[in-house]
């Protein structure tokens, strides 16, 4: 059976690490921004903290944690696989010309 390379604990760590160096980032960028803008270090500490918590959030909702899961792993039901309803059809139609023809189609 073909399936996923990757596990789904795997997948679940990677989206953590994104999320947290997405928050971290964003937790960066504030507290260059507010070094940039000649405030002193404590701001620029509080400012990174500020941006890493403000990034934590942005990160939970721009990377939602159904990325980890696989359509593999799912049992559910979702319909009819590809080109399954082609074959249903090609055979409905093979067994209709049987039908009509007896049984003697000719190829």
């Amino acid at each position: 059976m073909v399936g996923p390379s990757v596990t789904k604990e795997d997948r679940e760590k990677f989206l953590v690490r994104l999320k947290v160096g997405f928050a971290l980032l964003v937790g960066l960028s504030m507290a260059l921004v507010a070094l940039w803008g000649a405030s002193g270090p404590l701001v620029a500490v509080g400012a990174g903290v500020g941006g890493a918590l403000v990034g934590g959030a942005l990160a939970e909702l721009t990377f939602p944690d159904s990325i980890a899961e696989t359509p593999y792993e799912d049992d559910r039901e979702r319909g009819p696989k590809p080109g399954q309803r082609m074959q249903e059809r090609r055979e409905r139609t093979e067994n209709r010309d049987e039908q009509a023809t007896g049984g003697n189609r000719q190829r």
